[in-house]
């Protein structure tokens, strides 16, 4: 069955308001509309009046945010994107062959697909036919989706705009052939450690025993490389980290002054994550016209705004065993900086 058979078939009970639309080849299942609905102003107002201030980090990522965020990855000191990328180019062979049978490779938070690009090479290469389902809540798939049907004569695409949890609903309807389901860029990392374990379980319930999820973790290791990632000297992390007071002032009619908060970005080893922040430097009162409240800030008072968990081999096969799931294999780095791990459903 295909996926547009399937989106005719489920999108009622499952509610997912997915549209089919097709366009030079490409379709693309959703509506960017529907699926950007996030309560913005809801939230900020909800994590600027808890006890320990929070912004969800879903938010760093407006247009101005994400072209940050490219750069930060391109920084000297932000190992984890090109680590990644050298592992994915160099161990591509070794990945498509310990996957049998697969003929569906779906990504989540798929972006430009930049990285996937060596494993979609290789999967194309020792395959007759090959599907790719980028899920992302952002168009880009459409741009990205229409490069590589451009580069790939045998590649069949079809994006679904659609947070994590309706894409996997959906794609766990194929039977027609093996899946691998791609989570890169340690993206798993900003979840908390219960999220980790409900993602990964959300995952098993999405996949059949000859399917396969390949997971980029960022392991742990001197906390000098770890927060020297986190605090470029260029200042673009931080800048990235300003962006979501920005955006505030500008969407919600917020009047932070950007001069009056800190970044700060440290390695909690206690909970095995970097943690970023924004610190007040002063007491102070700030103004969120769209929300007509105030906001009051003692003096070293934080916004918390990024966790990014870093994992260790035992911890990464407990929370594994915890969704009854096992790792097949594994790949790293020559200093262990980082692990592309292939996970089963337990055998």
């Amino acid at each position: 069955m295909s996926l547009n058979s399937m989106l005719i078939e489920e999108a009622n009970p499952l509610n997912m308001a997915l549209k089919p639309t097709t366009v030079d080849g490409l379709t693309i299942l959703g509506d960017k509309k529907h699926h950007q609905l996030d309560n913005f102003g809801q939230d900020v107002l909800e994590g600027l009046t808890a006890d320990q201030k929070t912004l969800s980090p879903k938010y760093f990522y407006d247009q101005v945010g994400s072209d940050l965020f490219v750069k930060i990855t391109k920084t000297e000191e932000y190992y984890p994107t090109r680590t990644e990328l050298s592992l994915l180019t160099q161990y591509a062979p070794q990945i498509v062959d310990s996957c049998d049978h697969v003929n569906w490779l779906v990504e989540l938070g798929s972006g430009s697909s930049e990285k996937t690009d060596a494993l979609l090479c290789e999967f194309h290469t020792k395959r007759r036919t090959f599907n790719y389902i980028p899920i992302d809540v952002s168009d880009i798939i459409i741009d990205s989706g229409k490069k590589l049907l451009e580069k790939y004569d045998r590649l069949s695409v079809t994006g679904i705009l659609s947070d994590y949890e309706r894409g996997l609903t959906l794609v766990s309807k194929v039977e027609n052939g093996s899946k691998l389901i791609l989570f890169l860029g340690s993206s798993i990392g900003n979840f908390d450690q219960d999220e980790i374990v409900s993602f990964l379980k959300m995952t098993y319930q999405a996949i059949h025993y000859s399917d396969y999820i390949l997971i980029g973790f960022d392991l742990v290791k001197d906390r000098h490389v770890l927060e020297a990632a986190y605090n470029d000297a260029q200042g673009i992390t931080e800048e990235f980290n300003y962006n979501i007071l920005k955006r505030i002032n500008r969407e919600l009619d917020g009047n932070f002054d950007l001069n009056k908060f800190e970044h700060k970005a440290y390695f909690n080893e206690q909970k095995s994550r970097i943690e970023m922040h924004l610190v007040s430097m002063e007491n102070q009162t700030v103004t969120i016209g769209e929300l007509n409240t105030k906001i009051l800030f003692n003096s070293g008072e934080s916004i918390h705004t990024e966790n990014s968990h870093k994992f260790t081999m035992k911890m990464i096969e407990s929370y594994a065993e915890e969704a009854q799931l096992e790792v097949f294999k594994t790949w790293t780095d020559p200093k262990d900086y980082y692990a592309l791990c292939l996970l089963r459903k337990k055998q």
